[in-house]
């Protein structure tokens, strides 16, 4: 694996695809001038996957009681 660096900036990782190809990083989008609108998509998908985890954490701790409760009756 070695990480290039093309006559546009773009870094390129070469030989990680299973079909040949070369992997990119975000410096494409970051040089094409649309990099506020981007990192901000990214961070609302951020927000809403931290939600979600949030959500499915709370849901769980009733669950997760009861585990504790068992664990230690058995002990």
């Amino acid at each position: 694996m070695s990480a290039i660096q093309d006559e546009l900036g773009n870094i390129v990782v070469t030989g990680n695809e299973p079909d040949g190809g070369n992997r990119q990083f975000l410096t494409e989008i970051m040089e094409s001038g649309k990099d506020q609108s981007v990192l901000y998509e990214l961070y609302k998908e951020t927000a809403r996957v931290i939600m979600l985890v949030r959500d499915r954490l709370e849901r769980e701790k009733p669950i997760e009681h009861k585990l504790e409760a068992i664990i230690e009756e058995e002990n």
